[in-house]
């Protein structure tokens, strides 16, 4: 299986990249083919613009959204590494799925609504909070980002197998952070 891992941290020496690092060691360790994306370190930029609109009327996406595509397509599972600012993921991997996750490209409208087009088999979503699980399961922001993660890859992408795996106080709790990276790597080997 090809696995795209997208890290949307901006900071190279931060607790995303080292899960991310984590995780690919599991993924390559069980033999498993992966490209590291970082979204920052890309350049990317993450605002739609009036090019974008092109997907609406069967015109040429602008090149650095079709390099993105190339990317999906060439992959058989999306793994976002991020952490939740303001209840959601950062702007960039946000923008990155406006602009990347494009009608025509990731679902098109059928008689009965979207219909996904992409041929990705599962999609990963490992997220950092400052918080404890109380909080964000108290607040609803758990249930809330789920519901969204359900929305966009199976609503509207068809992705069926979609998974979101919180992991808590990785800003404040050192014995946690442990905890997290091996669970990351885990992951990788078991993905």
């Amino acid at each position: 299986m090809k696995v795209l891992v997208i890290c949307a941290h901006p900071n190279p020496e931060s607790f995303n990249h080292a899960l991310l690092e984590e995780f690919t060691k599991g993924l390559k360790e069980a033999g498993y083919g992966y490209e590291s994306l970082d979204l920052f370190a890309s350049g990317f930029d993450p605002c739609f613009k009036p090019g974008d609109f092109s997907q609406f009327t069967g015109g040429q996406m602008p090149d650095d959204v079709q390099e993105q595509q190339k990317k999906v397509k060439g992959a058989e599972a999306l793994v976002f590494i991020h952490p939740v600012w303001w209840w959601g993921p950062p702007a960039i991997l946000k923008g990155w799925l406006d602009r990347v996750f494009s009608f025509g490209f990731a679902y098109k409208l059928g008689e009965k609504g979207p219909e996904g087009l992409l041929d990705i088999k599962k999609v990963l979503l490992i997220t950092t909070t400052m918080g404890g699980e109380a909080q964000y399961k108290a607040l609803g922001i758990e249930d809330a980002m789920k519901t969204i993660d359900r929305a966009t890859f199976t609503g509207v992408c068809g992705i069926k197998n979609v998974d979101h795996i919180f992991l808590y106080e990785a800003a404040t709790d050192a014995e946690a952070r442990k905890g997290h990276l091996e669970l990351a790597n885990r992951l990788g080997k078991e993905f």
